[in-house]
């Protein structure tokens, strides 16, 4: 969908809104999602509530896959965790316990509504790794009329093949109307696509044989299978815990028709020290993101590229802090990510390369702890999959609108919401009125087919597509900056740009540089001007310049046991302490040092212009005139308090230190200054906690000091 600007900023607001709502109401079948153990989120609007939010109403416990589906209005119908088939009011549908699909499969089900029927549904189940996938792929159908319109199952465990994967998925057939499910045998290298018509499941599968085989070791049976949103790529993951000993764990692409049903030309993806286990396509389907269970990045693919060395080279690792399994696209473009807890993370703009994407962590709570695996839908949650527009004209209100769809004889009916229509496959349609926004609906049909495709978009033909926008660098020795001119302009023709930097000059270059005067803030202003007023566009942006040169306190001298207060002067907004042993707060400006030994801090600052400096403080520590024993030590092997040993002044004579644990028990004896306690008794770590320490010594005129007390240690 273009992006469309307005000038009035309560217009950009209102307009925003309407481009949100409207984006539900072409895939209210997924507004509702349930999965973990009794999680819920709705992505129906609801005053007062953001954006999907989290509901309570589930009945359902899922380990890993679940599906489910809503009606055209976002109510729920019913879904499923493979086992259990629940109904709307959230109790087992009637002759919907005992599918023989797996609550621990990690795609275990996966619902396709029967083509142009308002009330058949088949429910597709995978069995688990522990099961030994015995019970294979299977069938069930719902009747949603049944029961009073709580559903029934009226056929049930209907067995595809066996034995299965963890893997099942299902796309969009090319002519937007028809389903493929989409499986993988068993230690094989073969992938079944089966199509589901207005005639229901076709028996016949059709047979790809392609990629690796991956029968390296029974967990190579769990994994993930996604269709991009365009229908054209299939992702294939598996995780293999013997991965992490023998081999390097890989991914494989394949490409997919989606009108024929068949992969074929196999990318294998394999990267060192990686654990791939889950991914999902941007909407746009040129990105693709990949979880990783034992790291705390998600990786980041260009999928579309020519090679796999390619495509390796364009990885991008998003620090995500800690590890996450499954993920999934949501109704609103944005990919949904779990950790098996009481929040789910997002990728708030997918479409995006690198960082621009947008990692938000454990921002959308849920109710329940999360599982391993969100609900599994057909691969149309992105928007535009059938149709979509392009402003041709803003100040005209020229809008072009394409629809796609291969049925044969396809009939299209367009309704641009200004009370006029067409029957063309593309066309071109002016608005009159070109501030007003316009829900446009296209249904398509055709004479050999039984059913229909129907979407809608909310259209705002006097969007502004000239926008403006810029970067900049600035070395912070001077007032040089160069520019970078980023802005869009559609459609093109003849344009200019006009900066305004501030400080009384002007320039019309694409991407100049200037030197500024001096030190300051200054208001950095670029416009693009068009032949027609309308089109125009500015952005304004504060570019402050600001010097830095700052300074740590002098170096010194303490006593073993004494704190020093630190602190950074010259500017900066931004502090970074190296190393951070013994400092109260390493990214402060002042932090209170307590070293135990000579040591040597370097503190980095950078401001908000880009702007960095360092500068260094070294502080010397006297030994003890008398007996010191620290509170605690981190034995971590970084050089730095990893021993625990006493600090004895001069002329002290050391006849014996000993350490015990909780219990009572010896676990460090020694009768040399030199030596120290490493944490490990016998070879093995010892846990975290207090223990207890006992010294004898001989002060320097030969009288004998006991003394005991306690210290921590840290992991």
């Amino acid at each position: 969908m273009p992006v469309l600007i307005m000038k009035r900023p309560s217009s950009i607001f209102f307009l925003a809104y309407l481009l949100i709502t409207s984006d539900y109401l072409l895939a209210q079948q997924t507004n509702i999602w349930y999965f973990g153990n009794q999680s819920g989120l709705s992505f129906n609007p609801v005053s007062g509530s953001n954006l999907p939010h989290a509901i309570s109403n589930s009945a359902m416990i899922a380990n890993e896959g679940t599906a489910t589906v809503c009606d055209k209005n976002g109510a729920i119908l019913f879904y499923t965790n493979g086992e259990t088939i629940y109904n709307k009011n959230h109790q087992p549908m009637l002759n919907g316990t005992g599918l023989f699909g797996h609550n621990s499969a990690f795609q275990a089900s996966v619902i396709v509504p029967v083509p142009g029927n308002d009330s058949l549904y088949y429910v597709f189940t995978a069995d688990a790794y522990e099961n030994s996938f015995r019970n294979g792929y299977r069938y069930n159908i719902v009747n949603t009329k049944r029961d009073n319109g709580k559903g029934e199952v009226i056929t049930k465990n209907i067995l595809l093949f066996a034995p299965s994967t963890e893997r099942l998925t299902a796309a969009r057939h090319a002519n937007g109307l028809d389903v493929w499910v989409i499986t993988n045998e068993l230690n094989s290298n073969r992938f079944r696509s089966y199509l589901i018509t207005c005639n229901g499941l076709q028996p016949t599968p059709v047979l790809s044989i392609v990629g690796d085989v991956l029968n390296v070791h029974p967990d190579m049976g769990f994994g993930a299978m996604k269709i991009s949103p365009d229908g054209k790529q299939l992702c294939q993951t598996h995780f293999a815990e013997s991965d992490i000993i023998y081999a390097n764990n890989f991914f494989q692409l394949f490409d997919f028709n989606n009108s024929t049903g068949a992969l074929s030309n196999a990318k294998k993806i394999a990267l060192p020290s990686s654990r791939y286990l889950a991914c999902e396509y941007s909407p746009d389907s040129k990105l693709l993101y990949i979880t990783q269970e034992n790291t705390g990045t998600i990786d980041q693919f260009e999928a579309t590229l020519s090679s796999p060395a390619l495509i390796v080279s364009s990885r991008a690792s998003i620090n995500a802090s800690t590890g996450f399994y499954g993920l999934q696209l949501g109704p609103d473009n944005k990919i949904y990510i779990t950790r098996s807890g009481f929040s789910l993370s997002v990728i708030s703009n997918p479409n995006i390369k690198g960082t621009g994407c947008t990692f938000e962590l454990d921002n959308i709570p849920v109710t329940g702890r999360s599982g391993l695996n969100l609900p599994a839908f057909v691969n149309d949650l992105a928007l535009n999959t059938v149709f979509n527009y392009t402003i041709m004209d803003s100040c005209a209100g020229a809008v072009g609108f394409n629809a796609q769809t291969t049925l044969p004889g396809a009939i299209y009916q367009w309704d641009f919401g200004d009370g006029t229509t067409s029957t063309q496959q593309n066309p071109l349609h002016a608005y009159q009125n070109t501030g007003q926004i316009y829900t446009v609906n296209l249904v398509i049909s055709s004479p050999a087919s039984c059913g229909t495709i129907e979407k809608s978009l909310s259209v705002f033909p006097g969007g502004i597509s000239a926008t403006a926008s810029y970067d900049y660098i600035n070395r912070c020795d001077s007032g040089f900056v160069r520019f970078t001119n980023t802005s869009t302009v559609f459609p093109g023709g003849n344009f200019q740009y006009l900066w305004d930097f501030g400080d009384g000059t002007v320039s019309t270059g694409e991407s100049p540089v200037h030197r500024f005067p001096g030190s300051g803030t200054y208001d950095v202003k670029l416009k693009i001007i068009t032949p027609k007023a309308c089109l125009n566009d500015s952005v304004s942006r504060q570019l402050s310049l600001q010097l830095l040169d700052i300074q740590a306190p002098p170096d010194q001298t303490i006593d073993i046991g004494q704190t020093v207060q630190l602190s950074v002067t010259g500017g900066g907004t931004q502090f970074t302490w190296t190393p951070s042993n013994w400092l109260s707060n390493s990214t402060i400006s002042n932090p209170i040092a307590s070293p135990l030994t000579d040591i040597t801090y370097v503190v980095s600052a950078s401001n908000n212009s880009g702007c960095t400096d360092s500068d260094s403080v070294t502080i010397k520590v006297r030994p003890a005139n008398d007996i010191y024993v620290p509170s605690g030590f981190t034995p971590n092997n970084d050089g730095l308090n990893d021993f625990f040993r006493p600090f004895l002044g001069q002329g002290f004579i050391l006849n014996e230190f000993t350490v015990y644990n909780r219990w009572g028990q010896k676990v460090f004896f020694t009768s040399k200054t030199s030596e120290g306690w490493n944490g490990l008794v016998n070879g093995i770590k010892q846990p975290p906690g207090v223990f207890v320490w006992w010294i004898r010594a001989k002060n320097p005129d030969g009288k004998i000091i006991n003394k005991k007390g306690t210290a921590i240690l840290i992991r």
